[in-house]
């Protein structure tokens, strides 16, 4: 009788995983084909900032030489020509 209860959960859970995994591969998929095919328009230019000192930026991830936080990625704005 113990042994059914013991079984039980990790059976349970098996099931709501395989039911619940299936269904998030079609949409992922599908927006990084939309995504590739817009390739006329230029890849986002991003920056890594520190979140507490805004003077310390690199063009790679890493940690704020001054607080040791790890930077965060931060988009740069471009200008628009008018």
């Amino acid at each position: 009788m113990k042994y059914l209860r013991l079984l039980s959960l990790p059976l349970l859970a098996a099931a709501l995983l395989s039911t619940t995994g299936s269904g998030y591969t079609a949409p992922v998929t599908s927006a990084e084909k939309n995504s590739s095919a817009n390739s006329d328009q230029k890849p986002a230019q991003i920056q890594y900032v520190c979140p507490m000192h805004e003077d310390v930026k690199s063009k790679r991830p890493g940690k704020c030489y001054k607080c040791k936080m790890k930077l965060e990625k931060k988009r740069i704005k471009e200008p628009t020509d008018s």
